[in-house]
């Protein structure tokens, strides 16, 4: 069976409007139309710093919260710790809707496992391990009264956007973290639950992540015996996943050891993927593959919603074409499922590419769940970059492929299965003026150039590529660009599409 894993943030269904007495049969409709969209497990996420149903355990989003009281009630004024004027509309909003929710009698969890199991999906929960969101503003009303009352807890040695995530040295952070897992395990009738550390890999002291790792390894093994306990209870199998960064060796310069967790059997399900800032059309999934060896965990390649060429460049959401690439590129080497982060259900033409949202969205989401699916649709693959690379100060920053400036460049990229027939261009960015590069694939003489157009400051040149160039052996295709004057390379990609088509 082909699998599609979903992941469905702690606050997106809470934007929508909950207060008119409908709160369930709103969650049913946004439970369906994931349903809809051919996915087979839904990870519904319960927290970010705070937890957002009537947790016992940890402070709830609407702790706190007065629905009729002002705008300047000391939940809200937080919002404005900087002492400057703030629009708090957007927040108040939020937590509206969760608490409303809440008075109508339903348990966000629960209604959601109970409409994933009728619509026969498999409910998950997941589980953010240190969420950062808002951290520079300590008196935010996201944060939870844990993590605010106690700072000596927070990492140290850092000034970074991470420097108060929480130090998994302490016993006490552990503790948190294990008392929300054994309270989902004990209210939810789950099948699985994931511990998402991308959500963040920052979770230790700078410089104390080996020793860290160790500690980390034996809490997981705890959860694995905690969840074993709660599938005997329950009579049914109960599997445990990790969200992991891209690379192996990325994954244990932060501290931990999803190989050794799979290697173990406490592991079901492994997510390699990277953390926000752009998909990765190229993670090394081989590497992840040949590393597991004969383990029979489910490993899958997470895609990300945005995309970025290079670290410094825009971020925006990807299109049908470069989900569909991406996730062409995780199946061809070696995963076995996609899964989807962020790709909203609520997304309209204002937040996602008028080509795959609104009515288009489950066809999208439908067609990256296999390569059979993908095979008869265009695909962009495109060069971007690692936005995980470990710690701070830790590890040395990879040499970027882009942007580059030069009259002799050359650059790699991996485009999954070559299709049997169809058509290829190669599109390359560049924010310098004049004339055109030649442009090399593999051991094909120049590709002729078909098009030039000016998309904001770029200039975008189009030149057709005959896909038997394309390699599909697992290796990453050549391109070799020169120019008699120098020239800068934003982007790089190639598109394979059905013959007589082009990519919008």
């Amino acid at each position: 069976m082909t699998q599609l894993y979903y992941n469905e943030d702690s606050t997106d269904f809470y934007h929508g409007d909950h207060t008119g007495g409908r709160g369930g049969a709103n969650l049913d409709a946004f439970v369906d139309r994931i349903a809809s969209a051919g996915v087979t497990t839904y990870l519904c996420n319960t927290n970010a710093s705070r937890a957002n149903y009537d947790s016992a355990v940890w402070t709830s989003t609407w702790e706190g919260f007065d629905p009729q009281g002002p705008d300047h009630q000391p939940y809200l004024a937080g919002l404005a710790a900087d002492g400057q004027p703030v629009d708090v509309s957007g927040w108040r909003r939020l937590v509206t809707n969760t608490l409303a929710l809440h008075e109508q009698g339903i348990d966000y969890p629960a209604h959601t496992i109970e409409r994933c199991r009728l619509r026969g999906m498999s409910p998950w929960i997941t589980l953010r391990m240190n969420d950062v969101h808002e951290q520079i503003n300590t008196k935010h009303p996201i944060h939870g009264h844990f993590w605010r009352d106690n700072p000596h807890l927070w990492r140290r040695n850092s000034d970074s956007y991470f420097g108060r995530a929480f130090d998994f040295s302490h016993v006490e952070v552990r503790d948190y973290y294990l008392a929300l897992v054994d309270e989902t395990l004990e209210r939810y009738d789950l099948d699985g639950l994931e511990l998402d550390f991308l959500r963040e890999p920052f979770l230790f002291t700078v410089g104390e992540e080996d020793s860290g790792r160790e500690l980390l390894s034996e809490w997981v093994g705890v959860v694995r015996q905690r969840i074993d306990a709660a599938a005997e209870r329950r009579g049914h199998i109960i599997q445990l996943g990790v969200r992991s960064p891209s690379k192996p060796c990325v994954a244990h310069a932060f501290g931990m050891d999803p190989l050794r967790w799979v290697r173990a059997g406490w592991l079901d399900l492994l997510v390699v993927s990277p953390r926000w800032s752009t998909i990765e059309f190229a993670m090394p999934l081989r590497e992840w593959r040949e590393q597991l060896g004969g383990c029979s965990a489910v490993l899958a390649g997470g895609l990300e919603i945005l995309r970025g060429d290079h670290a410094m460049g825009p971020k925006r959401p990807v299109t049908a074409a470069e989900a569909r690439g991406a996730a062409a590129q995780v199946l061809h080497d070696g995963a076995d499922a996609v899964y989807l982060f962020n790709y909203f259900p609520s997304a309209d033409a204002t937040t996602m590419p008028d080509a795959w949202a609104r009515d288009a969205y489950e066809q999208t989401i439908a067609s990256v769940a296999s390569l059979e699916r993908i095979g008869p649709l265009t695909r962009t693959h495109a060069i971007t970059f690692a936005d995980m690379i470990g710690p701070e100060g830790a590890v040395p920053d990879p040499p970027p492929q882009l942007p580059v400036e030069g009259v002799d460049l050359s650059f790699e990229l991996p485009t999954g299965p070559r299709p049997v027939r169809g058509d290829g261009e190669l599109v390359i960015g560049l924010s310098s003026k004049g004339e055109a590069p030649l442009a090399y694939v593999n051991d094909g003489g120049p590709l002729v150039m078909v098009s030039s157009a000016a998309t904001g400051q770029l200039c975008h040149n189009h030149y057709a590529l005959p896909i038997e160039l394309l390699v599909d052996d697992g290796q990453q295709n050549q391109i070799h660009l020169i120019c008699q004057d120098s020239l800068r390379v934003e982007s790089v990609e190639i598109r394979i599409l059905p013959t007589g088509t082009r990519i919008a």
